[in-house]
């Protein structure tokens, strides 16, 4: 448990790009630590067929963390904000402690606040990390548990709400967010934990807080290439059980043309091929002679953000012919560039609420 959250909260940091930037200022010194409590009403999703038998479950967490509000002139050129980040812990009731049992999350965040000249603030907040989860999958003790068959497991969290500054020390707020939680495909079943949930949060600063006033930056610097061609090969492990066997390789390739459209926005096109080895056998027990290789079509939306880039892709399949799945699919990934033609980072794809698979990809950019 504590080794996967340390390696979560590093690549946090590593690949947190307002945080990365900060921790190389050397000449911070507006920074402000802040501690706080969370408590969370959730509703858990019942996003497949293989869930409806289970009932309606309400789940409750509450969580501490530990933060510093970064008041830089940097910080703030970044994204006309001024972002809070930090880690919590956070435990969480599942409200069917028979089969999903409870558990322990760890991660850490960004929240960019805006309007911070106000009293009433809006916010962000994205956090990744790592979840303990005490009652996985078992056949004989826990069959009715398809949500998750390791005790560890990732987690992410997107959200958006309201600050409302009591004092300079004091805040109170209200957000909304969705909460996943998933072992990437590591091992089967994995329908994972999607609970949207309402938390109502307190926090306090351990001095007082002034916002400066910077000035809104309305004009950024293009970045040295407007455009990105490139080829990355991915492999994985797939998310299936088929026979007596649940992990089956995963690779492919794909290839990409990115434009910068403005700001830290780029939009991407692109194809790749799937070779999914899970299928291969699943053609093989049932005695057909279709093709299991997938090749699809891909269009998306990336921030560049330095040299990490955060993309978003809805795929289309254009070759199928062992049709078991939508033909429409997500992809979200991240990646760093560790010269200005290598990258690598990791990638999720998924049919809707349920994963396929999570790669690992290192990629040429020409």
């Amino acid at each position: 448990m504590k080794k996967l959250l340390c390696v979560a909260l590093l690549s946090f940091t590593n690949f947190n790009p307002i945080l990365w930037s900060q921790m190389q200022d050397t000449e911070i010194d507006q920074t402000s630590t802040l501690v706080g409590m969370s408590f969370d009403y959730a509703y858990i999703l019942k996003h497949s067929e293989n869930l409806r038998e289970l009932d309606d479950a309400f789940p409750v967490g509450i969580g501490l963390e530990l933060s510093k509000m970064l008041l830089t002139r940097k910080a703030w050129e970044f994204c006309n904000c001024l972002p809070r980040v930090g880690v919590e812990m956070a435990y969480w009731s599942w409200d069917n402690p028979d089969i999903l049992g409870d558990g322990l999350l760890a991660m850490g965040f960004v929240e960019p606040y805006f309007r911070t000249h106000k009293s009433i603030n809006l916010f962000f907040r994205a956090g990744l990390g790592g979840a303990y989860l005490s009652n996985p999958f078992d056949v004989e003790q826990n069959p009715q548990n398809l949500s998750y068959s390791t005790d560890l497991s990732f987690a992410i969290t997107v959200g958006a709400g309201i600050n409302y500054r009591l004092t300079d020390e004091w805040n109170i707020g209200l957000l909304a967010k969705y909460n996943h939680t998933s072992n990437g495909g590591i091992k089967a079943p994995n329908k994972g934990i999607n609970f949207p949930s309402l938390s109502f949060r307190i926090n306090k600063s351990l001095e007082p807080i002034v916002f400066p006033d910077f000035q809104k930056v309305e004009n950024r610097k293009p970045p040295d290439k407007l455009s990105r061609i490139s080829l990355t090969h991915f492999s994985g492990w797939s998310n299936a059980t088929v026979g007596d066997r649940d992990k089956f390789y995963v690779f492919g390739v794909a290839g990409q043309y990115s434009k910068w459209i403005g700001k830290r926005s780029a939009i991407s096109a692109g194809t790749e091929l799937i070779f999914d080895y899970s299928r291969r056998e699943q053609i093989r027990l049932n005695e057909q002679n279709n093709n299991f290789v997938q090749a699809a079509a891909l269009v998306g939306h990336e921030f560049w953000l330095g040299k990490v880039t955060f993309s978003q892709q809805i795929g289309v399949y254009y070759f199928n012919d062992y049709r078991i799945n939508d033909d429409v699919y997500q992809r979200y990934g991240l990646s760093y560039n560790f010269s200005k033609q290598i990258y690598g980072g990791f990638n999720l794809k998924a049919h809707r609420h349920v994963a396929d698979f999570f790669d690992l990809r290192i990629g040429y950019t020409f």
